[in-house]
């Protein structure tokens, strides 16, 4: 069963996401109510403003497949960080979401069990331990 992921943050999926948001038209000041399309200069110059304003913030995704063992996460995080520009790295576990007491949370309408991500400790972690 596939129960680890990587989730954090890097430049290449600011950039899409960036891409995908950024609009290719601004609202003219002088005619209220009309659109001026941008150049591809300007329109890449306000993707490039939204990456790093993604870069700078605390948001942060799944960026790998489920892996079966947090050692082939660990191997992705390697890659990611060679390939490009990245920040908060982690491994993330699939497992049973608890409250503050240690129960768990259940789903009111299905009784069953809420799953989700959950942090998992790091190699410099265990090492240290």
């Amino acid at each position: 069963m596939s129960t680890f992921a990587v989730f954090g943050m890097t430049l290449d999926v600011a950039m899409a996401e960036a891409r995908k948001t950024v609009k290719t038209t601004r609202p003219d000041p002088k005619r209220p109510g009309h659109k001026i399309e941008l150049s591809v200069d300007d329109w890449l110059f306000k993707v490039a403003q939204k990456a790093e304003q993604t870069m700078g913030g605390g948001r942060i995704k799944q960026l790998s497949p489920l892996f079966d063992a947090p050692q082939y996460a660990e191997q992705f995080i390697e890659l990611a960080r060679k390939g490009s520009r990245c920040r908060d790295m982690q491994i993330r576990a699939k497992a049973v979401l608890v409250d503050a007491k240690g129960e768990p949370i259940i789903n009111p309408k299905t009784k069953a069990p809420k799953v989700g991500f959950s942090g998992w400790p790091s190699k410099q972690v265990d090492q240290a331990a």
